[in-house]
C-alpha cells in the first residue's frame, strides 16, 4: 500500500513539475547564453551586465514569500498556473530590450513574476510525501536542473548561432523562444495539477486517507492560525539562510559564467553549448545518487558537507590549469558537487515548520539566498572588469562552496531543533 501509493504520486506529479522547472530554468538562465551577443548590442561593460541580470533575484527575494502565501490561500494548481504564463510572457517581452534600463526592468519583472515557483513546489510536495522520501523525492525535482542545461545549452548554443536570421539577433532569437513554452505549461497546469491529496482523481479513497494520516503523525495537524511570517523570528532559519546563500552563489557563478569560460576555449557556439552541457550530466548523476544513499544510510549531513568542499578544491584547481580539456572535467566535478547536496539540504531545512509557518520559512530560505544570484555573478563581473581575467572572479565560486562545506557544522547542530512550540491561535479561533 505505502509503496504503490508514492509510487503513483511520484509518476503523476514528479514529470510535470520537473518539465515545468526545467523550462523555468532555462528561462531564467537564458541569459548567461545571450550575454555573448546581447552584451555587445547594448554596449553592456561586465559589471553593468550581471546587474542587469541579478534585477531577477531582487525581485525574486522581494515577492517570494508572499507568493508562498498566497500559494497557500489560492491552491498550487491556479498559482503555478499564473507563474508561468506571466513568466513566460516577459521572457518573450525581453527580446525587445533596446538599453541597459529597459534590460534592467525586465529582468526586474522576470523575478517578480517567476517568484514563489520553486519554494512553491517544495512546500507543495511536503503536502504530498513523509519525511523519509523526501530527500529523493527532491532529488527527482531537481534533477530538472542538470537536465535543463544538458538539454538546454546546445539549445540556447544554436539559437545563438541564429544571429542575424529574420532581422533578429541571437539573443533575442533565445528569449522568444525559451519563453513560449512556459505559458503553454502554464494553461496545461490548470488542467493537469491537484491541489491537495483530496483533490487527486487518480488516489483511491484508502491512499488519499493514508497520505493524510501519515503526515499528521509526522507533523501534526497541518492547519493552523499562527503568523505565518513568526519563523523568521528564529536563528535556525537564518541559518539556512547563510548555507543555502553560498549554494546559489556557487551554482549561479558557475551558470553564468560557463558560457564564457568554454568561449575562451576557442570553439564556435553550438559547441559552446554542447560543452558546457558535460558539467550539468555529471550534476544530473550527483542528484540521482546523493539523496538515495543519504536515505539509505539515515546519514545527511556529510553527503552535504564532503561534495561541497570537494567542489570547492576542484573549482580552485581548474583555475590553476591550462588544459581546455582538464579545466572542463574539473568543473564537471564542481558542478556535481555544488548541486548533488541541494534536495539533501531541502529535505532537512523542510523539517523546521509545519502548516503556513513552513510555506514562509521555505520561501524565505530560498528567496534571501537566491540574493546569491545576483552577488555571486555581480561580484565575477566587477573583479573581471578591473583584473580583466576571468579566473580571477572565479575564486568567488570556489570560496562560497567550501564555505558551504563548512556550514554543515551548525547545520548538524540546529537542524535537530524542530520547532514544537504549539501554534498560536487569534483569539476566538476554535482549536
Amino acid at each position: 500500500m505505502e509503496l504503490h501509493t508514492m509510487r503513483v504520486v511520484t509518476r503523476r506529479l514528479i514529470p510535470f513539475l520537473g518539465l515545468l522547472y526545467m523550462v523555468a530554468y532555462i528561462d531564467r538562465s537564458n541569459v548567461g547564453f545571450a550575454k555573448l551577443t546581447l552584451q555587445s548590442d547594448l554596449g553592456l561593460s561586465e559589471a553593468a551586465f550581471f546587474m542587469g541580470a541579478g534585477m531577477f533575484f531582487i525581485a525574486y527575494a522581494i515577492f517570494e514569500v508572499p507568493s508562498n502565501l498566497i500559494l497557500e490561500r489560492v491552491g498550487a494548481r491556479r498559482w503555478f498556473a499564473r507563474i508561468a504564463i506571466s513568466w513566460g510572457l516577459i521572457t518573450v517581452l525581453t527580446s525587445l530590450t533596446w538599453n541597459e534600463s529597459s534590460f534592467y526592468v525586465l529582468r526586474f519583472l522576470l523575478g517578480a513574476a517567476e517568484a514563489g515557483f520553486y519554494p512553491g513546489v517544495i512546500y507543495y510536495l511536503t503536502k504530498w510525501f513523509p519525511g523519509q522520501y523526501r530527500a529523493r523525492i527532491f532529488g527527482l525535482f531537481i534533477f530538472a536542473n542538470p537536465v535543463s542545461f544538458a538539454l538546454g545549452n546546445p539549445l540556447l548554443g544554436w539559437l545563438s548561432s541564429l544571429h542575424g536570421n529574420l532581422g533578429l539577433s541571437g539573443w533575442q532569437w533565445i528569449f522568444i523562444v525559451t519563453g513560449v513554452p512556459a505559458v503553454l505549461l502554464g494553461i496545461a497546469t490548470l488542467l493537469y495539477l491537484p491541489d491537495t491529496p483530496d483533490k487527486a482523481k487518480w488516489l483511491t479513497a484508502e491512499q488519499k486517507q493514508w497520505i493524510n494520516k501519515r503526515l499528521d503523525e509526522e507533523e501534526g495537524p497541518r492547519h493552523d492560525h499562527s503568523n505565518p511570517l513568526s519563523p523568521l523570528k528564529s536563528p535556525r532559519v537564518w541559518f539556512f539562510v547563510a548555507h543555502f546563500l553560498m549554494l546559489v552563489v556557487a551554482a549561479y557563478g558557475l551558470s553564468f559564467w560557463l558560457p564564457t569560460i568554454v568561449s575562451g576555449f576557442g570553439v564556435g557556439d553550438v559547441a559552446i553549448g554542447f560543452l558546457t552541457s558535460i558539467p550539468y550530466v555529471c550534476a544530473a548523476l550527483a542528484l540521482w545518487l546523493l539523496p538515495r544513499s543519504a536515505d539509505r544510510r539515515g546519514e545527511h549531513f556529510w553527503h552535504m558537507g564532503i561534495p561541497l568542499a570537494v567542489a570547492g578544491v576542484a573549482m580552485a584547481a581548474s583555475l590553476l590549469v591550462e588544459s581546455p580539456v582538464l579545466r572542463l572535467a574539473l568543473m564537471s566535478v564542481a558542478a556535481a558537487g555544488i548541486l548533488g547536496p541541494q534536495p539533501i539540504f531541502w529535505a532537512l531545512s523542510s523539517t523546521l515548520f509545519t502548516g503556513i509557518r513552513a510555506a514562509a520559512t521555505i520561501a524565505a530560505i530560498n528567496s534571501v539566498g537566491n540574493l546569491g544570484g545576483w552577488l555571486g555573478p555581480l561580484a565575477i563581473g566587477a573583479i573581471v572588469d578591473s583584473t580583466g581575467r576571468v579566473s580571477s572572479g572565479l575564486w568567488i565560486i570556489a570560496g562560497a562552496a567550501l564555505l558551504g562545506g563548512v556550514a554543515v557544522v551548525g547545520t548538524r547542530r540546529l537542524v535537530h531543533q524542530r520547532d514544537t512550540t504549539p501554534p498560536v491561535t487569534a483569539p476566538g479561533t476554535p482549536t
